[in-house]
């Protein structure tokens, strides 16, 4: 398909038409006796320049921050904010991290209340923290050979680079229009492989180009909002060429448009009506790099195309001084035209036709406020939410075609002082739907039932506390408790169990010190269980359950503040503990059984800032990261060509960065 340049050829003639139209006129200019910057303070500048070091290297905080190994790196960044006081234009210049891998850069320029746009640049990097031991020919190429050179190690991951331009222009009559065109590419490689069990990497080389073009009018009464959003996605390798095998299709090019239409209109000072409307289509016809050999099939491509429709309307009104009332209607319509054609011979578990699949969704909400005496505020609402899907002629687990969930929900918030809030809120929710269609993949049979489409009944509790007992100390507290039951089939989730603690703090220990804590829990369990056989047979040595768990606490404190008008310093501290638990209970070896995954990261940050002048000075940073599991997931993994991998389970990253910095007037 290879058309970038649609989006590319929209994008400039719309942006073109409107800089036209922002020239600056004797209309423009603000009246000679109006100060529209009184309420701005003066514009402030700051430029960076430093060095940092890697002490020492850590994959896993070489993650994301792109410090991947025990080198030196030089940063630098910009804070440029100035101002023409005649016009009332500004102009910013922002840059983080330049010179590091993570950079990035914005140049806006804007006139408040008619005019502006900007250019921002920003990378995002993924290193991945699992080591490759591979002999693979072509590492990271469209071409690559099983086998085809010496083994070695290799390096996992991928760099995205992102350019955003925006535009927005203040119209007559009270209109305005925003417009904002992306271009974003990707390359590197990402674990792939094949069902023979030999590894391979799949390159990367892709474009993305997306188009978001907005017209909106405020009224005094009526507000709306038109629009379009578009995008393209191009990837350069159109398959992977196996030189030792069959090529395998990489993700083919395709695109997405969307028009929508949105609004709200007060119907009365107290009644307000909210809509909006919008169609989608989304194709993916690039030609196959391999036409079919199924015979009568003459296809050159899937031609595939997905039409959504989607409107919601709403409503809000307050009939009665303490009483509001809330409505809420959303509906869409997935429809997936793609044309149905046999591509393969039919054999055990599949006809060899392509699977078109759409759905459709409602849902609904209506809600109630009401102001009791004493300070309290009753909330009750209920939600629906009804899906339906299309039926698959095969079918690998058992299937539904439709669900539907009805929600409860009840809230009392009160204040009970100036200082202190609090609030309970209980949900009621219970989710059934079409009987069951079983599996019909012969090789499959009726093995699982998915967890979205299981009847489930849940009850969900939420307790939420504010204090704060003065000016200079503050606390937040939050639980969540809540229990599914579902409906005691063989396959499937059987019950399931969440809840959630934090506690969250702020306390100022003088005019330029603060101290700041949390601390969290998250518990979640489920348990499933499996039958294997046609229809839910028991078979012996093949019926197992699993306890499912995963527990996660977290802790952190920060503290930051001045020892003297020089000197600034600070620190803070995070530590998270992660375990899953897997319990199967199944006619199997025990060491067949699924051992626990304990997982421990730390962090603690350092930092002091020293002004050797009014606007100039220097900052040390000191980061120490550790990060330590058990993850047996790739211990032990031999792939059929001999190549390995290997997750780092113990490491630490160490980094100090020293860096000056200059505010200009």
């Amino acid at each position: 398909m290879k058309n970038d340049y649609r989006l590319r050829t929209i994008a400039a003639a719309v942006t073109l038409v409107l800089a036209a139209s922002s020239a600056p006129s004797r209309a423009d200019e603000p009246a000679a006796d109006v100060d529209p910057l009184a309420a701005y303070t003066d514009p402030d500048s700051r430029a960076t320049f430093g060095f940092a070091s890697v002490a020492e290297a850590s994959r896993h905080f070489a993650q994301y921050t792109g410090f991947g190994n025990s080198r030196s790196y030089v940063t630098a960044g910009i804070d440029l904010l100035t101002r023409d006081d005649d016009s009332g234009t500004w102009f910013a210049v922002t840059g983080r991290n330049l010179g590091l891998e993570t950079r990035e850069l914005r140049i806006e320029q804007d006139r408040q209340g008619h005019w502006g746009y900007y250019v921002d640049y920003n990378r995002i990097v993924r290193q991945d923290p699992l080591i490759v031991s591979t002999a693979l020919g072509g590492f990271g190429s469209a071409s690559v050979a099983i086998n085809g050179t010496a083994r070695t190690d290799r390096e996992l991951g991928m760099n995205r680079d992102r350019i955003t331009v925006g535009f927005d222009r203040t119209l007559p009559a009270n209109f305005d229009v925003e417009v904002r065109w992306r271009h974003e590419s990707k390359d590197g490689a990402r674990l792939f492989g094949r069902g023979t069990g030999v590894f391979l990497a799949e390159p990367i080389d892709s474009r993305t180009q997306q188009l978001d073009a907005i017209v909106r009018y405020t009224g005094p009464k009526l507000q709306l909002a038109g629009g379009y959003y578009g995008s393209v996605y191009s990837n350069r390798p159109a398959f992977l060429d196996v030189s030792t095998g069959t090529d395998i299709s990489l993700p083919p090019d395709n695109e997405a448009h969307q028009v929508y239409l949105s609004g709200g209109y007060s119907l009365a000072r107290s009644t307000r009506l909210t809509f909006k409307m919008a169609y989608a289509t989304a194709s993916q016809d690039e030609r196959f790099f391999i036409a079919p050999d199924f015979a009568g099939n003459t296809r050159t491509s899937l031609d595939g195309r997905i039409d959504t429709v989607s409107a919601q309307l709403g409503i809000s009104t307050r009939p009665l001084p303490g009483l509001s009332l809330l409505a809420n209607l959303r509906y869409e319509d997935r429809d997936d035209r793609t044309p149905r054609y046999q591509f393969l011979a039919a054999s055990t578990g599949r006809d060899g036709f392509n699977t078109p699949f759409s759905r459709r969704t409602t849902a609904g909400k209506l809600e109630a406020s009401y102001q009791l005496p004493l300070d309290i505020r009753l909330t009750g609402g209920v939600d629906l939410d009804s899906r339906k899907r299309s039926t698959l002629t095969i079918r690998q687990a058992s299937w539904r075609v439709k669900n539907d969930e009805t929600s409860y929900r009840l809230e009392l918030r009160r204040s009970m002082s100036d200082t202190l809030n609090g609030a309970v809120a209980v949900v009621r929710a219970k989710r059934d739907g079409s009987d069951y269609l079983p599996a019909n993949n012969a090789a499959a049979a009726d093995l699982i039932d998915p967890v979205h489409f299981a009847d489930r009944d849940r009850d969900k509790t939420r307790v939420s506390l504010d204090w704060t007992p003065s000016e200079t100390l503050s606390f937040q507290a939050m639980f969540d408790d809540s229990k599914d039951t579902y409906d005691g089939r063989a396959l499937g989730p059987q019950t399931g169990k969440a809840r959630f603690y934090s506690l969250d703090g702020a306390y100022t220990l003088a005019d330029n010190w603060q101290l700041n804590l949390w601390a969290s829990r998250e518990e979640t369990r489920i348990d499933q269980a499996t039958v294997s056989g046609a229809n839910g047979a028991l078979v012996a040595a093949q019926t197992w359950q699993a306890r499912l768990r995963n527990v996660g606490d977290g802790i952190g404190a920060g503290i930051n503040g001045r020892l003297n008008e020089k000197l600034e310093v600070g620190a803070e501290m995070q530590y998270e503990k992660d375990r899953n638990e897997y319990q199967l209970i199944a006619t199997l070896p025990v060491a067949a059984l699924l051992p626990d995954i304990d997982t421990r990261h730390s962090r603690l940050r350092l930092f002091l800032q020293y002004a050797l002048r009014e606007r100039m000075g220097v900052r040390i940073d000191y980061v120490d990261d550790r990060f330590d599991t058990n993850d047996w997931t790739w211990a032990g993994w031999v792939y059929a060509d001999g190549s390995t991998i290997t997750l780092p389970n113990d490491e630490t990253g160490r980094f100090i960065g020293l860096s000056a910095y200059f505010n200009p007037r």
